[in-house]
């Protein structure tokens, strides 16, 4: 197998073993392998081309998130009052039947 090899780096010695030697061979063929692999990925890319339904569906998206912007930058004394419910502090917060459907 792999014999040891001895480094000296800044007045340091550093000695890879045959496995640390293996190990970084497997690693190295596993990168060289994924980035072969991205670029054979790279030529099949499919480009899409405008249509009515993509107009359409980027139309309706960016109505979304507008309506969402306007909601998120309103202050919150601006929504309905019915909509933030307060609870009292005498008034019990657990629910009164359990996810299987029994009182707890």
């Amino acid at each position: 197998m792999l014999s040891d090899q001895v480094f000296h780096l800044f007045g340091r010695t550093i000695t890879l073993t045959g496995s640390e030697q293996l190990l970084a061979v497997v690693i190295l063929a596993i990168a060289v392998s994924a980035w072969v692999m991205q670029q054979f990925r790279r030529r099949r890319a499919v480009a899409l081309q405008r249509s009515a339904v993509s107009d359409q569906l980027l139309y309706e998206l960016s109505r979304i998130a507008d309506a969402l912007d306007r909601i998120g930058s309103r202050p919150v004394e601006s929504f309905p009052a019915q909509n933030l419910r307060e609870f009292k502090e005498d008034e019990s917060r657990t629910m009164p039947f359990s996810m299987f459907g029994r009182e707890r």
